[in-house]
C-alpha cells in the first residue's frame, strides 16, 4: 500500500520530493513532501510532509503521535493510516506545525475517487460466498469482460448541494445485469428484421435502459461490490415484457403525396416479436457511494438518488 500511496501523492501533489526521514521505533513511513496537495480541503502554508502508517490490530493513538513527533521535522504533516484512528488525535495540538490525519475511511475514499477519475488502475475482485460483499484479491488482473458504467454525478458536488459537508463516503460498485437479446422486429406488411440489443437491468431503481445510452469506464476498479436483494431481479419472462417499449421502433416511411405541392412522411411501427427471442445476461457494475450513516444508504452513481440497502 505504501507504494500505491506514494504514486498517487506524486499525481495529486505539486513538487513532490523524497528525503531521508526514516524514524526509528515508530510505524510511520515517510512518503514524501509536496508544496501543495489538492485533496486537502485547507492546505496550510509551507511544505506538507506525508506519512503512511500500515495496517495493524490497534488504533493509532496519541502516544504514538507523540513518539513520532519527537524526531519529525518541523512543518505541516499529513498522516495516512490504514489503522483506525482515535478521535482525540484530530484534536491533538502539535507544536511543530499542523497535523492532518486520515484513517481507513478517508484513505478508501481517496483511492476510490482516484480510480473513478482514472488516476489509478487497480486489480479486480473475487466474490466471497460467505456474505454479500466481494473482497479485494490483490495481484489479479482486471477482467475485461465485466463492464462498469461511468458515474454521471460528482460526489463532492452532491454532498455540497445536499448540505452534508461533514458526511464521509466510500466508493462501491452495485451489481447489475447486462442482458443480450437476439430477436426480430416485425415491420409493415410483415417484414422481418433480425437484430441484437444490449440492455442494462438496474435492480436498484427497478429500471431498464440501453447500454448504448451509457458511458463505460475503460476498466473495472477494485472496489467493494454490493448485491441487491434477490427478489429485486426480474425473471426472463418479466424481462421480455419490460424491455419491449425500449426495443419497439418508429421509422420514417417513404414520402407520400398529400396534394399538388406537399408531401407527408408516415411513421411506421417496427415491433419486437417477444415470443420468438433469445436472451442471456452477464454482470455489469453501476458506480455508487456508500454513506457512513447509521442507516445504510448509498448514492446511485447514475441517477444521484439516495437509496437504502
Amino acid at each position: 500500500m505504501e507504494t500505491e500511496i506514494r504514486n498517487l501523492v506524486k499525481l495529486r501533489g505539486e513538487n513532490f520530493i523524497i528525503k531521508n526521514y526514516a524514524l526509528s521505533n515508530t510505524d510511520f513511513n515517510y512518503i514524501g513532501t509536496v508544496d501543495s496537495f489538492q485533496d486537502l480541503e485547507e492546505f496550510p502554508s509551507g511544505l506538507l510532509f506525508i506519512w503512511h502508517v500500515s495496517d495493524g490490530i490497534t488504533n493509532l493513538n496519541n502516544s504514538e503521535i507523540e513518539r513520532w513527533s519527537v524526531d519529525a521535522p518541523i512543518g505541516n504533516h499529513l498522516i495516512i493510516s490504514e489503522r483506525y484512528v482515535d478521535a482525540k488525535i484530530k484534536k491533538n495540538k502539535y507544536t511543530k506545525g499542523k497535523i492532518f490525519v486520515w484513517g481507513p475511511d478517508e484513505l478508501s475514499t481517496w483511492f476510490g475517487n482516484a480510480i473513478l477519475n482514472k488516476d489509478l488502475k487497480f486489480s479486480f475482485i473475487e466474490k466471497n460466498h460467505k456474505n454479500d460483499i466481494i473482497e479485494i484479491k490483490k495481484g489479479q488482473e482486471v477482467i475485461p469482460s465485466i463492464l462498469t458504467l461511468k458515474p454521471n454525478i460528482d460526489i463532492s458536488s452532491w454532498i455540497f448541494n445536499n448540505k452534508m459537508p461533514e458526511m464521509t463516503y466510500t466508493p462501491v460498485l452495485l451489481n447489475s445485469r447486462l442482458w443480450e437479446i437476439s430477436g426480430e422486429l416485425i415491420g409493415p406488411s410483415g417484414t422481418v428484421e433480425k437484430k441484437k440489443w444490449h440492455i442494462i437491468e438496474d435492480p436498484w431503481e427497478d429500471n431498464f435502459f440501453m447500454l448504448a445510452n451509457a458511458d463505460i469506464l475503460s476498466y473495472t476498479p477494485s472496489l467493494r461490490i454490493i448485491e441487491p436483494n434477490t427478489n429485486h431481479w426480474k425473471e426472463k419472462s418479466q424481462v421480455v415484457n419490460l424491455i419491449k417499449p425500449l426495443i419497439d421502433e418508429k421509422r420514417q416511411g417513404k414520402p407520400k403525396n398529400a396534394g399538388s405541392f406537399t408531401q407527408s412522411i408516415v411513421l411506421q411501427n417496427w415491433n419486437f416479436k417477444s415470443n420468438n427471442c433469445h436472451l442471456q445476461y452477464k454482470k455489469i457494475f453501476i458506480p455508487a457511494w456508500f454513506l457512513h450513516t447509521k442507516d445504510k444508504q448509498i448514492i446511485h452513481g447514475i441517477s444521484g438518488k439516495k437509496l437504502s440497502i
